[in-house]
C-alpha cells in the first residue's frame, strides 16, 4: 500500500508540474514577451476543459443512448465504454485536444481583441473579470457541464488497459511529451523575427506602431497561441481528473502562473519551466492532503498561508530581482548568428 500511495503522488505531482510548465510557457509567451498582461489565464484554461467535455459526454451518450448524462450510471456506462473500445477512447482524446486548443485559441482572440485597446491594469482587470464571469455562468448553467456538481466519466486514453497505474503512467508521459513540444514551440517563437517583433510591441508601443507594425493585430496573435496551449492544457487536466468541477477554475490559478513566470524570468522559457518547478514543489506539498500522506496535520486551512506566501514572494521578486531567477536574453535568430560569428572573426582577425 505505501509503494501504490508513493507512485499516486508522485504521478499527481509530475502532471501538475507539466501542467503548470505549460501554462508557465503561454504565459511567459504573453506577459512576458508580449506584455500583455492576461490576468484571463484560467478562463481559456477552463475552456479547453469544457470543450474537452462536451465532446467527450456527447460522443459517448450518442453512441450508448443516454439520456440523463449527469448520472452516475452514465459516468460508469463511458467509462466502460472507453475501457472496452480502445480506438474510439483515443480518437476521442485527440479530437478533444485539438478541439479544446481551436477553441480556447479563437476565443482568446475574439474576446480578447477589444480589449486590447485597453492598457496596463485595465487590461489586466478586464480579462481577470472574463474569466471570473464565465465560471460563476458555467457554475450556474447545469446543461454545460453539470454546474456545481460537475461530470465525471471523461476516462483517459489509456484506460483500455484496465490497469489504473500503468494507464496513468503512460498519461503522465504522454503529458510530458506536450509539454516538450509546447517548450520547444514557444522557444521556437522566441528566437524568431516575430519573436523580435513581439518585444519591440512590448518595449516600445509607439517606435512599433512608427515602423509600420500592426499593433493589435500582434497581440492578437499572441493570444490566440497562448490561450490555445491553455485550451490544451485545460484538455490534459480534464482526462487526467477524469471530471470537470467549476469550482477547480479559480482567479488563484491565473495569479499561481503569473508568479511561476515571474519568479523564473519574465522572457525566459527556461525561467518558466524553473519557476513552475519551484512553485509546483510549493503548492502541491503544501496541501492539507498531502501532508496527511506524511503524516502531517495542520489546525487551519493552510491555502490561505499558501496565498499568503505567493503574494509576498511576487512583491520580494519585483523589489529584489525583477530579472527573476534566470534574466532575460537576446533573441537569437539566424541574423543575431551571422553578426556574432561576425564578430568573433573580427576579434581573432585583430589580436
Amino acid at each position: 500500500m505505501i509503494g501504490e500511495g508513493a507512485l499516486v503522488l508522485f504521478q499527481s505531482f509530475t502532471f501538475y508540474l507539466l501542467i503548470y510548465v505549460i501554462l508557465s510557457l503561454s504565459m511567459n509567451l504573453e506577459y512576458g514577451l508580449t506584455g500583455v498582461p492576461n490576468l484571463g489565464k484560467v478562463l481559456f484554461f477552463f475552456v479547453g476543459a469544457i470543450t474537452s467535455t462536451v465532446i467527450t459526454v456527447n460522443v459517448y451518450d450518442s453512441i450508448l443512448g443516454t439520456e440523463d448524462p449527469l448520472s452516475a450510471l452514465a459516468a460508469a456506462r463511458r467509462t466502460e465504454l472507453a475501457a472496452s473500445n480502445p480506438l474510439l477512447a483515443v480518437g476521442v482524446f485527440v479530437l478533444s485536444l485539438i478541439s479544446s486548443s481551436l477553441v480556447a485559441g479563437v476565443l482568446g482572440f475574439v474576446a480578447s481583441y477589444p480589449a486590447l485597446a485597453l492598457k496596463g491594469s485595465m487590461l489586466s482587470i478586464t480579462l481577470l473579470i472574463f474569466g471570473e464571469a464565465a465560471r460563476v455562468f458555467v457554475r450556474t448553467y447545469q446543461p454545460l457541464v453539470g454546474g456545481v456538481f460537475g461530470i465525471s466519466g471523461i476516462s483517459n486514453p489509456f484506460v483500455f488497459l484496465r490497469n489504473p497505474p500503468l494507464g496513468m503512467t503512460l498519461y503522465v508521459a504522454l503529458t510530458g511529451a506536450i509539454a516538450i513540444f509546447t517548450y520547444l514551440l514557444v522557444e521556437r517563437l522566441t528566437n524568431s523575427p516575430f519573436g523580435r517583433l513581439m518585444k519591440a510591441v512590448r518595449d516600445d508601443e509607439l517606435a512599433a506602431y512608427s515602423l509600420g507594425k500592426d499593433v493589435p493585430r500582434v497581440r492578437g496573435q499572441v493570444l490566440f497561441i497562448g490561450s490555445a496551449i491553455a485550451g490544451a492544457a485545460g484538455s490534459l487536466y480534464t482526462f487526467y481528473s477524469q471530471s470537470i468541477f467549476p469550482d477547480d477554475y479559480v482567479p488563484a490559478l491565473t495569479f499561481l502562473v503569473l508568479t511561476m513566470t515571474i519568479l523564473g524570468g519574465l522572457a525566459n522559457n527556461v525561467g518558466a519551466v524553473v519557476g513552475a518547478l519551484v512553485l509546483a514543489v510549493f503548492e502541491r506539498f503544501s496541501q492539507a492532503s498531502t501532508l496527511a500522506v506524511f503524516g502531517i496535520t495542520v489546525g487551519f486551512d493552510i491555502s490561505y498561508l499558501r496565498y499568503a506566501v505567493m503574494g509576498i514572494l511576487i512583491v520580494t521578486v519585483l523589489l529584489y530581482r525583477p530579472q527573476g531567477l534566470i534574466p532575460e536574453k537576446p533573441v537569437k535568430t539566424e541574423l543575431y548568428d551571422v553578426v556574432a560569428a561576425r564578430g568573433r572573426r573580427s576579434s581573432r582577425a585583430g589580436s
